[in-house]
């Protein structure tokens, strides 16, 4: 990704100038400088990783000077890097409630095969090591791998299907009721309508003219109504 090229599109000014569209004065003008610390560590600096892993060259300093010729396993290296690690002037820094020993886990003690004549022994080829024992097959597993369900979740399983079908059933009724409300509406205003229709035809035309006068009436008397209140 050329960074410089993507600046420039989003309205930065260049090499020199900060992100403000039209000051300096406002952020950086130039790149953020890496600290690096006095070890020699950070970007830039080509330097053995090896020699960082300090635990690991001790302890393998220490397994080289064990002398296992014997028997028996004896430490023959005397004022190895485990040692000078340990010491009380440097174990200050590894123990204590901050210290780095505080990070791991004890565990327990590795026992050697040194002594074990069989230990030494190879592994012939067609000897099974290795090789899982035949188990019996579980009453509860079918022939396709899959687990038979037992009494309960059956139960669990039939009961969540009633409720379901029930909830079905609940929401189909819901719904006629719904659709028998509507018709109901629909056949009211139809025969409304009808009877106006036939009340229009065979009135007179003074029946009208008195039927609009009362309807006239009873909407001025609402609105006076409406207005007092």
């Amino acid at each position: 990704m050329n960074a410089h090229a993507l600046l420039t599109a989003q309205g930065w000014r260049g090499t020199g100038h900060s992100l403000h569209p039209t000051s300096d004065s406002n952020g950086l003008t130039h790149h953020i400088l890496i600290k690096r610390n006095k070890d020699g560590a950070g970007l830039g600096n080509k330097k053995d990783h090896k020699q960082e892993a300090w635990w690991l060259n001790a302890f393998d300093q220490a397994l080289k000077g064990i002398d296992t010729k014997s028997g028996t396993m004896k430490q023959t290296l005397k004022g190895g890097a485990l040692e000078k690690i340990t010491a009380r002037n440097v174990a200050t820094k590894y123990t204590g409630t901050r210290g780095l020993y505080t990070s791991f886990i004890r565990g327990g003690v590795m026992e050697g095969s040194v002594n074990d004549p069989a230990a030494s022994l190879p592994t012939p080829p067609d000897s099974g090591a290795g090789t899982p024992l035949p188990t019996e097959p579980d009453s509860k597993t079918k022939k396709d791998g899959k687990r038979e369900e037992t009494k309960e979740e059956r139960r669990a399983r039939r009961e969540a299907k009633r409720l379901k079908k029930a909830e079905k059933e609940a929401l189909r009724e819901a719904r006629r009721r719904a659709a028998e409300k509507v018709e109901k509406k629909k056949a009211k205003k139809a025969e409304r309508q009808a009877a106006k229709e036939k009340l229009k035809a065979s009135e007179t035309r003074e029946e009208r003219r008195a039927r609009r006068d009362a309807r006239r009436k009873r909407k001025d008397a609402k609105r006076r109504v409406s207005a007092v209140k």
